[in-house]
């Protein structure tokens, strides 16, 4: 599988790229000129820009040659499993915040009937993307905390770190990802930012400017595997959506899920806030795909349809 076809369609205002890889076409067949497919599964990328901090999906249409498939890209391999509507498997990849522009490798393994393995390699062109800067005033024990606050944000950090590394091996999603909340975004993932002076971090989220105490609905169906009061984050939930897809919602000022809870997409999950590292009420939302952190208003334009 040599051919290769970029399709562009529209998701609101935002383009996604879907690339088809099909089979070589015979000798002087014009790149243009339809013509029939040979046999054999259909594998589509999906997304909406090759840069820092995007979300790929990976689709393959299956012929029922394919028995399982698995991609491996930017150093990650993960398993295809069943897609919305059971008429292919995908899975997940996103592209690391501080991924270096350049040709990197995707490489897809169809394993087929026998024990037969295809295996399919596509080099995808990262290119460069320049995020803003800002410099905030925080409370000082938010920047430099104190001695005896180091600990509980080290065991913090662990345990959403072990929240989130168990991979469910099913997609929990019910369709495209939608807004936790309607109200307008600062636009800020990736932002570089100098806080009081003195430490200069990087935005991996999406702040939403939710007024106080309004509901926060979940952006898709999942699991809860966090609901708690960090220091850092203040009070957070976590909801796991499956293939190692996960978003998490902070600062809110109310918790009203638990962990281990089954949530639709839409369930009230908190009420907007301001504590923890926060500078007044907002919704601090984020999407992590496997370990890598992704821009949240990239994965409403994901065609996750049923």
């Amino acid at each position: 599988m040599t051919r290769r076809r970029a399709l562009l369609t529209r998701s609101g205002a935002v383009a996604l790229a879907v690339l088809a890889l099909s089979p070589v076409a015979p000798a002087g067949c014009p790149p243009d000129k339809p013509k029939a497919q040979a046999p054999g599964p259909v594998i589509r990328l999906v997304y909406r820009a090759l840069q820092p901090g995007e979300p790929i999906v990976v689709f393959l249409e299956t012929d029922g040659t394919a028995k399982s498939a698995s991609v491996t890209f930017l150093g990650r391999t993960v398993d295809l499993r069943p897609a919305p509507g059971g008429r292919s498997v995908f899975a997940f990849l996103g592209i690391n915040l501080q991924a270096k522009p350049g040709s990197y490798t995707m490489i897809i393994k169809v394993r087929k009937a026998g024990g037969t393995i295809e295996t399919i390699r596509k080099e995808l062109l990262v290119s460069e993307k320049k995020f803003p800067f800002t410099k905030l005033q925080l409370k000082r024990e938010y920047v430099t905390p104190p001695a005896a606050a180091l600990e509980r944000i080290k065991r913090e950090a662990e345990l959403v770190a072990l929240a989130t590394s168990v991979v469910t091996p099913e997609w929990l999603g019910d369709g495209p990802f939608v807004l936790p909340h309607d109200a307008p975004s600062w636009s800020n993932f990736g932002q570089r930012r100098l806080n009081n002076n003195v430490l200069e971090s990087v935005h991996a989220g999406l702040d939403i400017r939710a007024p106080f105490g309004e509901k926060i609905g979940a952006a898709n169906a999942g699991t809860v595997v966090l609901a708690s009061d960090l220091y850092l984050g203040g009070k957070t939930v976590i909801v796991d959506h499956g293939l190692g897809v996960f978003s998490s919602y902070g600062h809110m000022s109310e918790l009203l899920v638990k962990r281990g809870e089954a949530v639709q997409k839409g369930t009230a999950i908190g009420l907007c806030g301001s504590t923890g590292r926060s500078t007044g009420p907002h919704l601090h939302w984020a999407v992590k795909i496997l370990d890598v952190r992704v821009d949240p208003e990239a994965m409403l334009r994901l065609p996750l349809e049923k």
